[in-house]
């Protein structure tokens, strides 16, 4: 976590961190979303809705009912309030929709007063629910899917599908909530829960719509039976990319991940030339070509239309695995891996959407890896990471780097008791599971595993020395885990714009400012920065004074 000082500075530069210095102009161009200007009689009736939900609301936090079942109405009235605030009227109906939504969360607070369990929490179908981001507190709509005939309980788990949506310049809370109104589920949704990721709009899975992802798996996973191992991750253009971003970054997650269309990399897809030094080493943290050796550690399938110009997304990835020397082999549209579980396919003389023949074959390929489910202790791992940010596979963990922005890579393999390092290039400290083996040679040196640090913690830590590598003792490994030494390590590797992935408070000065323009232009840049987030990132920023932080605020934010 930051200190005080340092947090003063968030508002300052996070309009700007953000984008990781990315020029607006340089970003692909979309036509501009048309409004509709509602009328006041309208707005009116918006309001007057608004304020019963609210009121309801009040009455339901007199109750203590669960936590995540409040969440499922708070959604509501953060949709409709936020409807009001921008303006998010794109055609006439948009003004039915948001009133709709609002009565819906008039109705479920009701019967949350009343009935236990809440009907929506046990119902089948098309159900909109909600969490408490742990961001900055603010109600974060998903929307699941739990088909009639499917059967699960506490010992038989059910699968469950991660669907990121593609890029859509008139959503909102409302029409994403309107969506999940309790119809009936498709043929396709048979057989599994589907989890429908909000994500804060169009942000490809970056930032906090990366945090949302999990904290949406968290929560359904709060709510019904879900099996760890056989969780799906899928997603299709903007969702693409953040298939290729998740799926690749943080393989060991998923049983099996499908990426379609999308992006891969960020300078040929939003055009940037000449791009400084610092820019390169920052887009090597997001773009996911760097990290294609990682689909050697989970079964992956890009797709991409024959006409559609973002079929360069997988055509990236595929040049990529051929480069590092895996063997891949083409007939007719398909990409096959070798020794590796990788498929591609494109779609034959198709645009921006997936064909059915394609869209049999990406849910034969999930089909095929659910029984198996993710592995979580395989045999070999082939990992490849730029920044602390991402550096877990199986049983491995890269804590420390030597050079942050720049390659990192480890080759490990289990042989019989024994885990041997092949090759490990930019850690400066290594972390393996204790279960992984009884013994493990690094560096060509034989260290304890199972035994080591009393058997007493779950990891291993090896630190990378001048005269080679040293396992780090229980006392060590304790110091370690605790923060003891002031470096970079994973959860605290920057850039700053991490600041803004987990708990944050933005800090406003109540001195006098040495420079009256300074203070003025510092106060405008805060509250620029707290409307820019409610706008772009879908929440509300917690801003206290200097005089008010605590302790606690130190120590559980940014």
């Amino acid at each position: 976590m930051m200190s005080v000082r340092e947090s003063q500075w968030l508002a300052v530069v996070a309009a700007t961190c953000l984008g990781l210095g990315i020029s607006a102009r340089a970003q692909p161009t979309f036509p501009k979303a048309n409004r509709y200007e509602p009328k006041e009689a309208e707005r009116a009736e918006i309001r007057t809705k608004l304020e019963t939900l609210d009121a309801e609301l009040d009455r339901i936090n007199l109750t203590f009912p669960p936590r995540d079942h409040v969440d499922d109405v708070y959604v509501f009235s953060t949709a409709g309030h936020r409807a009001l605030r921008f303006n998010e009227f794109f055609e006439r109906k948009d003004v039915a929709t948001t009133l709709a939504v609002i009565d819906r969360g008039i109705e479920r607070a009701r019967q949350l007063q009343q009935t236990r369990p809440a009907p929506w929490t046990v119902a089948r179908g098309l159900i909109a629910r909600g969490f408490t981001s742990k961001i900055e507190g603010s109600y974060q709509p998903y929307g699941v899917i739990v088909p009639e005939g499917l059967e699960f309980s506490r010992e038989k788990r059910a699968r469950l599908d991660v669907v990121l949506h593609g890029r859509d310049q008139t959503i909102s809370e409302s029409r994403f909530l309107a969506r999940f109104n309790g119809k009936s589920a498709s043929p396709d949704d048979a057989g599994k829960i589907t989890l429908h990721v909000f994500g804060r709009g169009n942000n490809a899975y970056r930032w906090a719509g990366e945090t949302d992802v999990f904290e949406a798996i968290e929560a359904v996973k709060r709510n019904y039976p879900i099996d760890d191992r056989k969780i799906v991750l899928r997603g299709f253009s903007m969702g693409g990319a953040g298939a290729w971003h998740l799926g690749l970054h943080d393989p060991s997650t998923w049983s099996s991940v499908e990426a379609g269309a999308g992006f891969s990399e960020t300078k040929t897809y939003a055009k940037l030339k000449d791009t400084p030094g610092y820019q390169e080493k920052t887009l090597s943290i997001y773009d996911s070509v760097g990290y294609a050796l990682n689909a050697f550690n989970v079964p992956i399938t890009g797709y991409g239309g024959e006409d559609d110009p973002q079929l360069q997304a997988s055509t990236n990835i595929v040049e990529a695995l051929k480069s590092l020397g895996f063997a891949l082999k083409t007939e007719g549209l398909i990409t096959k891996g070798d020794g590796i579980d990788f498929l591609r396919l494109i779609g034959a003389k198709m645009g921006h959407k997936v064909d059915p023949a394609s869209a049999k074959i990406l849910r034969e390929f999930h089909n095929a890896h659910i029984d198996k489910g993710a592995n979580l202790n395989p045999k070999r791992i082939r990992f490849v990471t730029y920044t602390l940010k991402y550096g877990r596979a199986g049983w491995l963990t890269i804590e420390q780097l030597r050079e942050h922005y720049q390659r990192a890579e480890i080759d490990a393999e289990i042989e019989g008791e024994k885990v041997v390092i092949h090759k490990i290039e930019n850690v400066a400290l290594l972390a393996v599971d204790r279960h992984a083996g009884t013994t493990i040679v690094l560096g060509g040196e034989s260290f304890p595993l199972e035994s080591a640090v009393k058997g007493l913690l779950p990891n291993v830590y090896f630190r990378r020395m001048d005269a080679g590598w040293k396992a780090l003792d229980y006392e060590q490994s304790r110091a370690f885990e605790k923060g003891e030494a002031l470096v970079k390590r994973r959860g605290l590797q920057g850039p700053i714009d991490d600041a803004f992935t987990g708990p944050f408070l933005c800090v406003k000065g109540t001195g006098k400012a040495w420079s009256p323009a300074v203070g003025r232009w510092s106060d405008s840049r805060l509250d620029t920065f707290v409307n820019d987030w409610s706008t772009w990132m879908r929440g509300d920023a917690q801003v206290k004074k200097d005089t008010d932080i605590n302790a606690d605020d130190i120590a559980n934010h940014n």
